[in-house]
């Protein structure tokens, strides 16, 4: 199978999946992340604003702030083909729908900080292999940002269990998460 034909189909898979199970599976991930020893010594994480057929993160990003950590998320340079963090401190003031139907900061809220300053990063894609490879939806901002990063920082995959394969496809470019959480 292509990389492109695993797309769709994970896709739909994950489109198809029911909000119940989506809010229950996501609730399930976000204990994991809170029990590793990397998310409780991270003063700064970074995580991505899921869209709706992925993992739910929108919340996770609420109990982060409620716990005292500071959080960045992503906004991405079309131009530039980038992907910048901004502190977050208020979701739903901070947040609108940017490139590719993401939320993101909005401009007037963008507070920059360098992807070296996470402490961990949140990672989504459409799958995930056992070697922490991952298929995202093929334009490449986050196996840029991975790149970015070497493996100084933690990174960690967010998946539903359906979402692990065995082995995919990946190019010279792609780069590995450390860690991937699934339920």
């Amino acid at each position: 199978m292509t990389k492109d034909q695993l797309r769709t189909t994970m896709l739909r898979r994950l489109k198809r999946q029911k909000e119940e199970e989506r809010r229950r599976k996501s609730r399930a991930i976000r204990r994991k992340l809170f029990r590793l020893a990397a998310f409780r010594k991270a003063r700064m994480v970074g995580c991505y604003v899921g869209l709706p057929y992925e993992v739910q993160t929108w919340q996770l990003i609420e109990a982060m702030l409620a716990k005292g950590k500071r959080v960045a998320v992503p906004w991405v340079q079309p131009r530039t083909k980038r992907i910048m963090f901004s502190e977050l401190r208020d979701p739903a003031m901070d947040l609108a729908p940017g490139a590719f139907r993401v939320w993101e900061p909005r401009p007037s809220a963008r507070r920059p900080i360098p992807v070296n300053q996470l402490d961990l990063l949140m990672v989504p894609g459409l799958a995930f292999d056992g070697r922490g490879h991952r298929l995202g939806h093929g334009f490449g901002y986050f196996d840029r940002c991975l790149a970015r990063l070497g493996t100084r920082i933690p990174t960690v995959g967010l998946a539903y269990r359906f979402q692990l394969l065995e082995r995919l496809p990946t190019a010279a470019h792609d780069c590995a998460v450390s860690t991937v959480l699934a339920a």
